[in-house]
């Protein structure tokens, strides 16, 4: 649930709700909490449109995006407000996304696999190219990729969050689509 849900009732009245959602009056300090609900408003997109790209799911990109900012929150004594926080929360996103894949992998190894729905025989195969494709990416050129290809940051931005230069991030672009190249054909 999306803040704006909450205050549609979302909560059933436990959180005090005003126009900027649910997390106002939730500490003592009102310039934090018009922070947070600053870079929620400014960053929900950004961190949701990375989610879905990693995640390829709409409901568990929009589990991350909200993980996400309840981590922020959590951390909210800590966090450096003056610092712009997009790369936090999508190095956030980034770390509860492949916690999801490790978690769904040993699902999967388990023998609990969920066929996928929707897709009719020739789109299903193709999907299955591309995520075979993409899972033999070593983690951070799949990240640089989704960041920089599918989420539209700059170089820049993805190497703060990847905690690497824009060069780096340039190289795992390239390795990636080069390998990508290869493996869908």
């Amino acid at each position: 649930m999306r803040t704006g849900d909450a205050r549609e009732g979302g909560f059933g009245g436990a959180c005090e709700t005003s126009s900027r959602g649910v997390y106002r009056g939730m500490t003592f300090e009102p310039s934090i909490d018009e922070r947070f609900a600053g870079v929620h408003d400014g960053c929900w997109t950004p961190v949701f449109r990375f989610a879905l790209a990693l995640a390829n799911d709409w409901d568990a990109a929009e589990d991350l995006a909200q993980e996400a900012f309840a981590r922020l929150w959590i951390h909210r004594a800590t966090v450096d407000w003056e610092r712009p926080l997009l790369p936090w929360l999508l190095t956030t996103t980034r770390r509860l996304a492949f916690d999801r894949f490790r978690r769904i992998r040993r699902a999967l190894a388990r023998g609990s696999a969920a066929p996928l729905r929707g897709l009719d025989g020739d789109e299903r195969i193709e999907w299955l190219d591309v995520q075979r494709a993409m899972a033999g990416l070593a983690s951070l050129d799949r990240a640089a990729m989704t960041m920089v290809a599918i989420g539209g940051l700059s170089y820049e931005e993805a190497g703060d969050v990847l905690g690497a230069s824009a060069g780096a991030v340039r190289a795992r672009i390239s390795r990636a689509r080069r390998q990508l190249g290869k493996a869908v054909r």
